[in-house]
């Protein structure tokens, strides 16, 4: 606790020895805070932000196109001139000039059938033609037509698309989450590294400052024969490094400062003093619990999921191929034609067309069958990928919960640790400034201070980064008991 609070103080006096602190706005953020700044301001929340912005943008998209399509279409006006073969009935031909000009104009609507793979669209129109010649014209009306085109024998590729689609948006929502949590644990690695290089320049200044002043003592027994030349040689190398070590942290601590000012989306007048936690969350992870949860929430198992679906649309899409393809269309509705508009819509006739066309490799020397075995191939190693990758996931998991759990231990043994060590290099201290001890054993004990310190914080590091490692591998906040993808 007495660390923490002259850690600030220390820094505060640190940030004096930068050019222009000035004019710098000191600002005290707990590890809570940074994180909080880094989601609305920080650069990798805006990419995580745009990033799923587009993606849900090409999903709504594509779902825009199961929705019955509305289109206008025409030509206003085409023009035709050209002298064209026209044979008689005698099976004569004359060449015969043409001048005429043609609008057409057809107003649809169509609809996708995911079930069936098929499409169906009604449709009116109305052409005329006007032969310049002649000085007349023609009208052709569609009044209603409607159009069923259905494949058979073929896979349904919309449905396989609209599954593919499907997944990729809910993979999207689940990277978004995990967008987040990798924000968090970015911005949780700067704030540690700017936390322990304003630790490291704070002990160091101390350092100095109490070296300095051992130094003088030393000198001034050395003086009057109480101690070696030996000693005083080492007080003094003491001193010089601990000049260097401040020169050195300085340097950390502003190149840290910069790296977390620009995570937080701050400005370069902004200085930071880190505000360590004062404690962690008290709870347990059960490894088992976690790795539920991974499977249900992660975006790797839908990524999985999505890769396996691709390779089962290779193997049916190459089977397909490989035998008899059909396109029934069938059309039926109304039209007529007239030299008057009006008439155009009288006495309407019936139009119906009905088409099956097919399609049927022979004999293809071997490709269709060779196309199968690929795609099974195929199908076979992405399955055997996805089994070690699935393994792999799990066991990171299970690792990094266990860590986590064992990690929350550790964290108060440092803390103890470093309170131990503090102890003894107070109590070092003042026994050599009675001549109780030499200065070898100051320096063993102002070492084992300095790395106790240290490992204090880096052990808070540790805990932290794994505390959102955790919730990024599982999107799940096992404090509050709930998931971390939006809208699940």
């Amino acid at each position: 606790m007495k660390s923490r609070i002259l850690l600030p103080l220390t820094l505060l006096l640190l940030a004096g020895t930068f050019r222009a602190t000035a004019q710098k706005d000191t600002t005290y953020l707990t590890l809570t805070e940074c994180i909080r700044l880094a989601r609305a301001n920080g650069p990798l929340a805006a990419i995580a932000h745009k990033t799923f912005e587009s993606k849900q943008s090409t999903y709504r998209s594509y779902s825009a196109t199961m929705y019955p399509q509305l289109n206008l279409q025409g030509d206003v006006p085409g023009f035709y001139r050209s002298i064209t073969p026209i044979t008689l009935p005698d099976g004569s031909i004359v060449f015969t000039p043409q001048s005429q000009a043609s609008s057409s104009l057809n107003l649809s609507i169509s609809q996708k059938i995911p079930f069936t793979g098929g499409d169906l669209s009604l449709s009116s129109g109305l052409n005329r033609i006007d032969l310049l010649e002649t000085k007349s014209q023609v009208y052709r009306s569609n009044p209603l037509i409607m159009t069923l085109r259905q494949p058979i024998f073929q896979i349904n590729t919309t449905r396989w698309d609209l599954d593919a689609q499907e997944l990729r948006y809910k993979i999207a929502t689940r990277e978004m989450g995990e967008a987040m949590e990798e924000c968090a644990s970015d911005v949780t690695n700067k704030f540690f590294e700017l936390y322990l290089a304003s630790m490291s320049a704070s002990n160091a200044s101390l350092n100095l400052a109490i070296n300095d002043t051992l130094y003088k003592i030393s000198n001034g027994r050395y003086n009057v024969g109480k101690i070696a030349e030996n000693d005083l040689l080492q007080s003094e190398l003491a001193f010089l490094n601990s000049q260097t070590q401040l020169e050195n942290a300085r340097l950390g601590l502003n190149r840290s400062q910069q790296n977390l000012r620009v995570a937080l989306g701050l400005g370069l007048n902004t200085f930071i003093v880190p505000v360590p936690p004062d404690d962690i969350p008290k709870f347990t992870i059960d490894p088992q619990e976690a790795l539920a949860q991974a499977r249900q929430y992660r975006s790797d198992m839908v990524e999985f999921e999505l890769q396996k679906l691709s390779a089962d649309r290779g193997v049916a899409q190459a089977k397909s191929d490989n035998y008899l393809r059909a396109t029934m269309t069938a059309t039926m509705g109304f039209n007529q034609r007239a030299q008057l508009l009006p008439d155009a819509y009288h006495n309407l006739m019936d139009q119906q067309q009905f088409t099956l066309s097919f399609n049927m490799p022979l004999f293809r020397w071997g490709a269709g069958s060779s196309a199968v075995d690929a795609a099974l191939a195929e199908q076979k190693r992405v399955e055997t990928s996805l089994e070690q990758q699935k393994h792999d996931f799990e066991q990171e998991v299970l690792y990094q919960a266990s860590r986590l759990n064992l990690l929350q231990k550790q964290v108060a043994v440092a803390a103890k640790s470093d309170t131990i060590a503090q102890r003894r290099f107070d109590v070092a201290k003042d026994r050599y400034l009675i001549g109780k001890i030499d200065i070898p054993n100051l320096f063993l004990a102002q070492s084992e201070k300095d790395n106790a310190r240290r490992a204090n914080s880096q052990t808070l590091w540790d805990y932290w980064s794994a505390y959102f490692r955790v919730r990024r591998l599982t999107l799940f906040d096992f404090e509050t008991g709930e998931s971390l993808v939006a809208g699940k």
